[in-house]
């Protein structure tokens, strides 16, 4: 009987030395060839014998293409900036470059004057007024120009005349944009009236012709008082900042410079 106790006990502990063999290559195996995708080293380098961090994620080409092209229009906009108002009138649109889209430039923009004998101090010769200002637009030397449309229906830009608006004003352009920055829609409203009553005449009306269509075709204001786009104006005539400003405009693609 004493001799079959070890017969017995040798299998015993072979198994035990053979299973722990196997469980040791195994764990071996696990940690050397089967670890998960994010625990590898793949994505690192190695820098003067340094293991550097993977680029963050904002760093991604498409991330990278945009933020270039975005410093690319804001050192357009310094370098001309002693000849245009651009670089100041971006905040009023919330640092975004706002204009009409290149297919557009392919035509003539739709342009409806609106006629308002309802209006009280409304003149026929506001609609010349108005359409003496589309005709120093058209010859600012920009890609597109502004044609007439018959009616408001299809119309790109729509003129029309209030009374009075209810503000300090005497014009306001409501422009509709898409998420690109390219324009879709403005509507322009001329006073007849200043806020505190007094009637605007002929030359007033070109001054507030020009002005609101500055801010229809995408344009902010101007801190120069000689320039069509200064907040008060009296200007009867674009400016050669005016001008130049309208260019620049529409040689920068459209979007948000933040």
């Amino acid at each position: 009987m004493a001799d079959a106790r070890p017969s017995r006990l040798v299998p015993l502990l072979a198994a035990l030395i053979v299973g722990a063999v196997a469980a040791d290559i195994a764990r071996r195996v696990l940690v050397r060839g089967s670890a998960p995708p994010a625990a590898r080293p793949e994505s690192t380098t190695v820098v003067a014998g340094r293991v550097a961090a993977p680029p963050p994620p904002d760093r991604r080409p498409g991330d990278t293409a945009l933020a270039a092209r975005r410093a690319r229009t804001l050192s357009r906009i310094a370098a001309e900036s002693a000849v245009t108002y651009l670089a100041t009138s971006l905040p009023e649109s919330d640092s975004a470059v706002r204009r009409w889209p290149d297919a557009k430039l392919l035509r003539p923009l739709r342009l409806a004057i609106v006629r308002a004998p309802e209006v009280r101090n409304f003149r026929e010769s506001f609609v010349a007024n108005v359409q003496w200002a589309v005709a120093r637009w058209n010859g600012a030397m920009l890609p597109l120009s502004l044609g007439p449309a018959p009616d408001t229906v299809g119309a790109d830009i729509v003129i029309t005349w209030v009374d009075r608006l209810d503000s300090s004003r005497t014009g306001r352009a409501d422009l509709t944009w898409d998420r690109r920055g390219y324009l879709l829609h403005a509507t322009v409203y001329l006073a007849t009236h200043t806020p505190q009553g007094q009637a605007l005449g002929g030359r007033e009306m070109v001054a507030l012709a020009l002005h609101e269509i500055g801010h229809a075709l995408g344009l902010g204001h101007s801190p120069v008082r000689e320039d069509a786009l200064y907040p008060v104006t009296r200007a009867v005539e674009l400016s050669d900042r005016d001008r130049r400003t309208a260019r620049l405009l529409y040689s920068l693609p459209p979007g948000s410079l933040r």
